[in-house]
């Protein structure tokens, strides 16, 4: 039994949960009947916790090739007249966004839930962007959660919501709460499936131009009726409003500012916002009276930019504080320890120590470690190796990784480089589960367009950086059924490379050697790099050892980047983390790193 966070009580409906996986039983709560996503930092928990619940009650689960096939598979399900949803990280909506606008356009018939994890700080993502920004460009309403409780209570509303709109809504998590935990009181689930079908409407489904006009009318129409519902959220309300101090806080900001109001006794008006658009009678009559107004929200200025609009004909005095009048950081992640800065005439005598920062590498035995050890003994330091992301972006800290931009970017970065780049070699890496998602295009306009280039495959046979999920290229399926296991090698041929080898990145001096007959060709050559990531295959129990009396010191074994080897008193050290590749002990030129039989 777990405490009851809403009534003091003890409920039997109760249980700890991560953030994520309350979204994934509010949205078996919600009668979903299928989910589709692509994995990604910080949302991936949802679809594993679902993928658990799909074997209870029979829903279908996917891990899809990219967040826009994602989107269009769990549209075509809301079209039958089921609810579905789709789950991303922030930038996988760039990847959706064709689909998610125009969908707006048609509609949907069933539920349709896009739930967006952003990430403030860029934690483990290559940008900050705030994806209620295409909510408003979407013209569909988002919701944002500000505990682990809402997460579960929203995202369920959200798909009655979706139909009462005939509109897909978008659900923000953001990092700090997909990644919290807390008690959440659960609703018995009466799970299920509706007996639907498709039904032909090519007036409102096929957006050739004619369509696309009227349906532009319809949709702005029917901002009215979204506005209507807005006033009504119950996840828009205030408390305590006849201060003259007034205090706006949207998501999981609303928990820093409350949490401070009741530790300090702080008297001001609190409103908390949970959705975009705003609920503008009710913040009209909140701020009309206030002098000053303090803003709270991650991301974008989004509240505060519509906050400046309802003030300008309500209360244009108002003196408001936030990001757009630059004292709240536009930049990272809201903390408590900002809202007490800015609160709080005393937070200096109150102030919060950072933790230290920690350089984040790659795990000891990685064999991507390998992999750019080989890549710059071969092409040498001065080459180009544009990248993307993934674990593999952490060969920046070994000059193997110069640019990432998105997914897939570095083969087309690459091609771009070399029509003007004729001295250097130009090495572009690519991830195989990033391979699938975004490199086919790429890899096809290099063929089509004659690149001179050297495109790196690292094939550790699982989409390792975001916690282990399966692709096309494995043979199974998000709920472990065996499927067809695509194969890189072949795909690559048949999308124009000129020549495929594989290296075994744990097999050094013979990937050296393939390396560099590779180097001395010509035309798009395709490296693929296959080893299992390390917590993918089994381990062998192999460890390593130096002898102190061979070592010399030279330091050679560093330059494979393995956190496991470290250096005391001139001599190298390997540490209990060894995983038992033995990339070290191959590069050793003293023979000193041997088996520790």
């Amino acid at each position: 039994m777990c405490q009851d966070n809403l009534t003091g009580g003890v409920s039997l409906n109760s249980k700890y949960l991560l953030g994520n996986e309350a979204i994934a039983y509010g949205l078996v709560e919600g009668n979903i009947e299928a989910s589709f996503a692509y994995p990604g930092t910080p949302s991936s928990e949802i679809t594993e916790k679902l993928i658990e619940l799909s074997k209870i009650y029979g829903f279908y689960v996917e891990w899809s090739i990219n967040e826009k096939v994602a989107y269009e598979n769990a549209y075509g399900v809301s079209l039958t007249g089921r609810r579905a949803a789709v789950i991303m990280k922030h930038v996988g909506l760039n990847v959706a966004s064709d689909a998610f606008i125009t969908s707006a356009y048609t509609g949907v018939i069933g539920g349709l839930v896009v739930l967006v994890a952003d990430d403030p700080y860029a934690y483990s993502s290559q940008n900050e962007q705030d994806s209620r920004r295409y909510a408003v460009m979407g013209k569909i309403p988002a919701i944002e959660p500000s505990s682990v409780q809402e997460a579960k209570d929203m995202i369920s509303f959200a798909l009655s919501f979706s139909e009462k709109l005939g509109l897909p809504v978008m659900v923000r998590s953001v990092t700090r709460l997909s990644h919290s935990r807390a008690d959440v009181v659960l609703k018995d689930i009466n799970y299920r499936k509706r007996e639907t079908s498709f039904k032909k409407a090519p007036e409102k489904l096929v957006m050739v131009p004619a369509n696309a006009r009227v349906s532009l009318k319809v949709l702005n129409e029917k901002q009215k009726v979204i506005r209507e519902y807005i006033e009504e959220l119950p996840y828009n309300e205030a408390e305590d409003t006849h201060s003259e101090i007034g205090v706006i806080a949207a998501g999981i900001s609303f928990q820093y500012v409350k949490e401070l109001k009741e530790k300090y006794n702080i008297p001001f008006a609190l409103f908390k916002v949970g959705s975009i658009p705003l609920p503008y009678k009710k913040l009209s009559s909140f701020i009309k009276n206030k002098k000053k107004l303090f803003v709270f929200e991650e991301g974008d200025p989004v509240v505060e930019e519509q906050i400046y609009i309802i003030a300008k004909s309500v209360n244009p005095s108002l003196e408001i504080t936030g990001k757009m009048s630059g004292e709240v950081p536009a930049e990272g992640e809201m903390s408590i320890e900002i809202v007490d800065n800015i609160l709080n005439k005393k937070a200096t005598q109150r102030s919060f120590h950072p933790l230290p920062k920690r350089t984040p590498v790659l795990c000891p035995g990685c064999p991507h470690s390998g992999s750019f050890y080989i890549l710059k003994k071969v092409f040498g330091k001065d080459a180009i190796f544009p990248g993307d992301i993934g674990c593999y972006t952490l060969g920046i800290q070994t000059g193997t990784i110069d640019t990432c931009l998105c997914m897939g970017a570095g083969i087309g970065t690459g091609s771009g480089i070399t029509r003007f780049e004729k001295e250097r070699p130009v090495v572009s890496i690519i991830g195989d589960s990033t391979f699938f998602h975004a490199g086919i295009p790429e890899l096809i306009n290099a063929s089509y367009n004659r690149a001179d280039q050297v495109i790196v495959i690292l094939d550790n046979r699982t989409t390792a950086m975001t916690g282990h999920q399966p692709h096309p290229g494995v043979g199974i399926t998000a709920t472990g059924e065996k499927t067809i296991d695509i194969d890189i090698e072949k795909l690559a041929l048949v999308c124009g490379a000129d020549k495929v080898v594989f290296i075994d990145p744990y097999r050094i001096k013979n990937s050296i050697k393939k390396l560099k007959e590779v180097k001395n060709t010509k035309g798009l050559r395709v490296i693929i790099a296959k080893r299992p990531c390390i917590f993918v295959e089994k381990q062998t129990g192999i460890r390593f050892k130096v002898d102190k009396e061979k070592c010399k010191g030279c330091k050679v074994c560093l330059e494979i980047m393995c956190p496991a080897i470290s250096f005391k008193e001139g001599k190298a050290e390997i540490s209990v983390y060894c995983n038992g590749c033995g990339m070290c002990a191959e590069i050793c030129p003293s023979g000193a790193i041997e088996r520790d039989e």
